[in-house]
């Protein structure tokens, strides 16, 4: 009897040690996932074009490592305000189509999908849209153009900040549903309305965000840099 309590003792004591590793170990796990779910993905850093692009920051003295951008925001992209749909069987809609795929080609800041079938226009000027009834797009947005299925897509799918001096810098497709846009622009909030200015031609405090979007799941992640002391009219034909 005195035997058989001891083994039970032992029993619940053993049990109790691989409860506490299993909970021990689940949280790690747990913990690890938060933190990298915080950092850039893989898909991003090992993309040649963010490795040239950040070899291209530390080439003019811009020192800058992936881990170092921790993700700031995560929001959906689609808004009915900003995006315009139309049907590809819709009578002129194909040629239209077609005619606005080629006439983008080859013309610096707009960049392809792998299909060719979708561009990304980050030009910093006033730009036309094909769609009726529509503003012009402005210098601080970007425009997203493309055939999904029988759909065509045209939405400013990206804005940011005059006041804080925003620049997007570049801008490529890791598929032809995700796609990365990096912007500069100075570490105040995008709705800051009472922070002083700080001319572009003056040294300011900027970050850079990353956008990460995602057009199948609806989705923005925002990644954010350490801070930097830039004046950015100088930096800006370097980048």
């Amino acid at each position: 009897m005195f035997n058989k309590k001891y083994i039970k003792l032992d029993y619940i004591i053993i049990s109790l040690i691989f409860i506490l590793i299993g909970l021990g170990v689940y949280s790690n796990i747990t913990e690890q996932a938060a933190v990298d779910n915080s950092k850039l993905p893989s898909k991003v850093e090992d993309d040649r074009n963010f490795q040239r692009w950040i070899t291209n920051l530390k080439n003019k003295d811009l020192i800058i490592d992936a881990d170092e951008f921790n993700l700031k925001e995560e929001t959906e992209i689609y808004n009915t305000k900003w995006i315009k749909v139309a049907s590809i069987e819709e009578e002129g809609k194909q040629e239209e189509f077609n005619q606005t795929i080629e006439k983008n080609k080859n013309i610096k800041q707009i960049v392809y999908s792998p299909s060719e079938r979708e561009f990304l226009d980050y030009r910093h000027s006033i730009r036309d849209t094909i769609s009726p009834n529509s503003d012009f797009y402005q210098p601080n947005e970007v425009r997203f153009y493309g055939q999904k299925e029988d759909k065509i897509i045209e939405a400013r799918i990206l804005d940011c900040s005059l006041r804080a001096n925003c620049y997007f810098d570049r801008a490529y497709f890791l598929s032809n549903d995700v796609f990365v846009i990096t912007e500069f622009s100075r570490n105040i909030d995008k709705k800051d309305t009472t922070t002083p200015e700080c001319p572009i031609n003056q040294t300011c405090t900027y970050t850079i965000k990353l956008h990460l979007i995602d057009l199948v799941n609806n989705s923005k992640y925002t990644y954010e840099s350490k801070t930097l002391e830039l004046n950015l009219e100088k930096m800006i034909p370097e980048l």
